[in-house]
């Protein structure tokens, strides 16, 4: 039997507000979007940052407690066959690009 803690884990946590490390404000390089983010933390300490444009990128102002500190009270994890379910699911996937949600 295989032991969890031995998968390679992502941990994905939508972000709604702007992200500001070093007190620069990101932007999606594709869009022009600062705010509307999908955090993904792929183990041992790569933090990529996604646009629901589908514009994603390894952002090396992020850490791994930046987005564990973005997962609130209401966080449920959750586990996702493909990435590409994952981004479905989440509403990171493209359809909803230019869409900001309040």
């Amino acid at each position: 039997m295989t032991n969890p803690a031995d998968r390679n884990t992502t941990l994905a946590v939508p972000h709604p507000g702007p992200l500001n490390p070093r007190g620069i404000t990101i932007t999606c390089a594709a869009c022009n979007a600062a705010c509307d983010w999908l955090l993904i933390h792929v183990h041992p300490d790569l933090v990529f940052v996604r646009c629901r444009c589908t514009h994603e990128w390894l952002e090396h102002d992020l850490e791994s407690a930046d987005v564990t500190e973005a997962r609130d009270d209401s966080f449920e994890e959750r586990e996702w066959a493909s990435f590409e379910e994952m981004y479905r699911g989440l509403g990171f996937d493209g359809l909803l690009a230019g869409t900001i949600w309040h």
